[in-house]
This record gives structure tokens, sequence and C-alpha cells, in this order.
């Protein structure tokens, strides 16, 4: 039987088709991109790898910053599969602005003021009143403009009488509250405001004095989050959020000073 040699072609292509198929590899990796709140960076790194060991086939690509600058990238549309921020603001704003279809709530965060021990200003049993001394010259916050933690900040600083005016041109604006630290940390600044969730996973714990500033003193840090429209992956993003949400993502949560949402 003669075969035209169209039909041999055409049979050719099909099966070199099907070669290059099978040598393809399967099941690649989908990756996330998630833009996240400073104060969450060491709690992230924990719940990522935790997640990924079940969930091998999503690779997770975590970028750390101000909410508020992450906001403002947001309006524009930028490439973020998620959204957690260090409020509640920032996320209601994104549905209010048609670009999330839900927010959530995922933790709480707290206050921490923290110096170095070989300062030696006494901050645990001091408290705020150690701002007032002679030796801190330099108060570092994050920039209360689009850092939630900064805000909060500011506000336990005005809530103590008087206070705001001893220490006026002793703060240092942080870009976001991870910078913060790293300012007290490194000498740029005597002490810093910054979040509690900061001092677990880093030396700051072991080389620092510090004191979780009483939560009656500024508003709720309420952190929620948000899933924006432009998704690329809805499917493993929601379940990276449900993973949040779950007892085992709490308890890590919890773990670097969260509580409940």
């Amino acid at each position: 039987m003669n075969i035209p040699r169209s039909a041999l072609l055409l049979l050719c292509c099909v099966l070199s088709a099907c070669d290059r198929s099978q040598n393809q590899p399967q099941n690649q990796p989908q990756s996330l991109n998630i833009a996240v709140a400073a104060s969450v960076r060491y709690a992230c790194d924990e719940l990522v790898l935790s997640f990924q060991k079940a969930n091998p086939g999503v690779q997770i690509e975590p970028i750390y910053g101000a909410s508020g600058t992450f906001y403002a990238q947001l309006r524009q549309q930028a490439p973020f599969d998620l959204f957690l921020s260090a409020d509640s603001a920032y996320p209601e704003q994104m549905l209010k602005n048609g670009l999330t279809d839900a927010v959530f709530p995922y933790a709480r965060g707290r206050l921490l003021l923290w110096a170095r021990r070989s300062a030696g200003l006494n901050v645990a049993n001091r408290g705020l009143e150690v701002l007032t001394d002679p030796a801190v010259s330099r108060i570092a916050i994050a920039n209360p403009d689009t850092a939630p933690y900064g805000r909060a900040a500011l506000e336990a600083i005005r809530s103590v009488s008087g206070l705001e005016e001893k220490i006026s041109g002793k703060l240092v604006q942080a870009e976001n509250v991870g910078q913060a630290a790293q300012f007290a940390q490194s000498g740029a600044a005597q002490v810093g405001i910054f979040a509690e969730s900061l001092i677990v996973g880093s030396d700051l714990n072991e080389t620092g004095d510090w004191l979780v500033i009483s939560d009656s003193l500024y508003s709720p840090i309420r952190q929620f989050g948000a899933i924006p429209s432009w998704c690329r992956d809805r499917s493993s993003t929601e379940a990276f959020r449900d993973f949040l949400l779950s007892e085992e993502g709490q308890a890590i949560l919890e773990k670097y000073g969260f509580s409940a949402p």
C-alpha cells in the first residue's frame, strides 16, 4: 500500500510532538508572589516552609515591606497574588476600590519597646519613660504614613501625657517596622519601637532589653489579608490562605508573638 508523502509527513509531526510532550517536566511548581508586612517576616518564613512541605507543587515567593507601600503598588495592579497587611485598613480599601472580592483577618500584633542590653537603659522596668532619658537621642519607629506599627507607636507615645513634647526631635522614621528594628539593633537609634514578632527568630531577643507595650495605649493592631482580583492561581493562593488560618498556621503565628485575630 502506497501512503501519500503528505500523510507520512503529518504522521511524523504528530509522533514528534507526542515525544516532546512526554519529555517535558510535568506538574511544574506554581509560583505565587505574596506581599507581606515586615512584621510578619520571620513567621511567614516558617509558614511558607511548612506549607510547601505539604504542597511541593506550589512555590511561594514572599516580599517584605511596609503595608502602605504595598497598597500603593496594588492600586497599580502590581503582580502580587496575596497581600498580608499589618492592619485592616489597606485590605478594606482594596475591597472598597474593587481590587479584591473579600478580606480576612489572620492575626493580631503587639508593640515592643527595645534597646540594646549593653546600653543599660533598663527598658523592661522603666517602660516608655526611658524615652526621656538624656542618653537617648534617637528613637526608631516605622513611618506612620505607610506602616501600621509606626502609627501604633506614635499613638502609644501620644497616650502618655506630655511625652511627645519631651522627645520632640528624637524620633527617627524607618521605611518599615523591620528597618526600625535594624536601626535600634545597629546603634543608629538607642531605642526602637516595633513589632514583638521580630524578636523571635532573630538575635534581638538575646542582645536586647525589652518590654511589650501595654495594648491599652494604642488601637488594636488587627492584621488582615486580601487576594487581589488579578491573582494568577486562585486555588493555590486560597490553599495558602486556608493554611494560614488553620490550627497549624495560627500556632506558628502565636509562636512569633501574634494572637488570634
